[in-house]
């Protein structure tokens, strides 16, 4: 099962770790790092009824545009290794992150390979229910995110760059599923699209 695929999505201007987000109107998030161009895509890991089968698979051939610079790596021993509690789930605040840690999907962490670190970038991707997307999306409008459609669903962000650093998050919900995402001072610009892309055409 495909999604559906609008041509352009409307919010596109979004950048996960810092740009400007059109969100309906549009949110604005800080500018942090030079956008790397978009990559050529490799066949996209296959959505039907379940989530791609690894981290692996769902960033294949993405490296450069995760970290073009090479300072990130996938899933670091220090933060996502055997035995290594879990440290998030997409997510800064507690209301958002109960419902993310019940049965949590597929779990990817961008983060320095030397760690440990509070640079980062943690999504996941999970199957969620009516009910409960209604009640996350809810949840985010009431938080003051900026929040529009994109691929059939909604696309919320929210991003601080008071501190000097670019931390938020960029959630989108829709069609069954949930890409949760939350950074400190890491991350490409245009990420959610690209995943959005990447998973459903």
């Amino acid at each position: 099962m495909k999604l559906a695929t609008p041509a352009v999505i409307g919010l596109i201007a979004l950048s996960l770790a810092g740009c400007t987000a059109a969100a309906t109107s549009g949110p604005t998030r800080s500018a942090v790092a030079p956008s790397p161009s978009m990559p050529a895509v490799p066949s996209a890991p296959a959505i039907v009824e379940k989530l791609p089968s690894s981290c692996d698979a769902l960033y294949a051939g993405l490296t450069d545009f995760m970290s073009d610079n090479g300072s990130l790596v996938l899933n670091p021993a220090w933060k996502s290794g055997p035995g290594v509690p879990r440290a998030g789930f997409g997510t800064y605040d507690a209301a958002l992150g109960g419902m993310l840690s019940k049965s949590p999907g597929l779990i990817c962490d961008w983060a320095p390979a030397t760690g440990p670190s509070d640079t980062f970038l943690t999504t996941q991707l999970r199957h969620v229910d009516v009910a409960t997307g209604q009640a996350a999306t809810a949840r985010m409008r009431a938080m003051g995110w900026f929040c529009g459609q994109a691929y059939s669903g909604q696309w919320c962000v929210t991003n601080d760059d008071s501190t000097g650093r670019s931390i938020g998050e960029s959630h989108w919900v829709g069609q069954g599923y949930w890409i949760a995402s939350n950074w400190n001072n890491a991350g490409p610009r245009t990420y959610t699209p690209e995943l959005l892309k990447r998973l459903f055409g």
